[in-house]
């Protein structure tokens, strides 16, 4: 609990609980993401407070939950079974799947789905990734403490939207009033008001704005003193600049030797470990599933290759093994298949 230190004046000082905090974890947010949808008011408040919590317990880059059971919820929500259950079952047809299903005592898993759109509309933030946000996990944690009974899981929400609009350096929100959390949770601007009192008597957020302003809170625990500078996309580029793309004929490699792409077919090929080193090839609709940092790189190489084709002459659209490129022949380019004209490196 926030502790208020009596001083001369008779005044309380607001003193948080938790400061800074110690560790992290991934929420999705955006277009798409449950926070537009609770905006939208097209999920019940309930039914996102169950999908977040399912995002804490799961890993972020697979989606894939721990084992979980909807009295599990229940507990860590400390709210009726009954209803996180109806909240769950709906969230199942929407933004989870049952990844395997429970047997006996043994609570099943979830695969989660943070973003409810096409692959190719998800939001990406500059890391060409899936828009996240960092929460703060571990002792003094909006998570922890609503496991631990401390808050409500209506406070834990309202902290959750404040954080989402606030600057993610310092842990100051943005002006809002609470008319509009009102909006956005469905909840009553009196059952805001008093959910923030709740949380700023545990010591979750401090209010630095006037009684008659728009409302401006401190959370917490707040961010990292020494927060660490994201890396630069350039500096990632360069590091792949250092090394050429593995070429064999019209055939270029991917970096992790999972992909190829042929340069005069735009083919695509994959293998994985269950095709044991057999080519498979993608078709056009699955274009989507190869990761887009790998995309990029093929497309730069089928660029790269048509210009030197039109720099020799050669035609845009020529295939691997074609009468005009036939090794040793008085008419071979550059960029042909045969044995005798390798085909030349391509540094991206």
């Amino acid at each position: 609990m926030a502790k208020f230190v009596a001083v001369h004046n008779n005044t309380p000082v607001f003193s948080p609980t938790y400061e800074y905090q110690e560790s992290t974890l991934q929420l999705p947010f955006g277009e798409f993401s449950i926070f537009s949808e609770l905006k939208a008011n097209r999920v019940s408040p309930l039914e996102a407070m169950v999908t977040l919590t399912l995002c804490y317990r799961s890993n972020w880059s697979s989606g894939l939950t721990w084992r979980t059971s909807s009295r599990r919820l229940a507990d860590l929500l400390h709210a009726s079974h009954r209803y996180v259950r109806d909240a769950l079952q709906k969230v199942l047809g929407e933004w989870a799947g049952r990844k395997t299903q429970p047997k006996g005592n043994i609570a099943g898993t979830f695969q989660l789905i943070h973003h409810r759109c096409n692959p190719q509309l998800i939001p990406m933030d500059e890391d060409d990734r899936p828009l996240s946000f960092a929460v703060p996990r571990g002792i003094g944690g909006i998570f922890e403490r609503l496991f631990a009974g401390d808050i409500s899981w209506k406070a834990a929400l309202v902290w959750l939207l404040l954080k989402l609009h606030s600057d993610w350096r310092t842990g100051v929100s943005d002006k809002i009033s609470m008319k509009t959390l009102a909006k956005w949770t469905g909840f009553g601007k009196q059952t805001v008001c008093d959910l923030v009192k709740q949380l700023q008597e545990k010591g979750m957020l401090q209010r630095l704005s006037k009684p008659w302003e728009c409302s401006v809170f401190q959370l917490y625990p707040k961010p990292y003193e020494n927060r660490a500078e994201r890396r630069r996309a350039k500096r990632k580029q360069e590091k792949w600049h250092q090394k050429e793309m593995r070429a064999e004929g019209d055939w270029r490699y991917s970096y992790n030797g999972c992909y190829r792409v042929n340069v005069a077919t735009t083919e695509i090929e994959c293998r994985t470990e269950r095709s044991r080193g057999h080519w498979q090839p993608i078709k056009d609709r699955e274009r989507h599933q190869v990761p887009k940092a790998i995309r990029r790189d093929f497309d730069r190489s089928i660029e790269a290759a048509q210009s030197l084709r039109r720099l020799f002459g050669g035609p845009d659209n020529a295939q691997s093994g074609s009468h005009s490129a036939q090794g040793g022949s008085h008419n071979a380019h550059p960029y042909s298949t045969g044995d005798a004209q390798p085909a030349l490196p391509l540094r991206l």
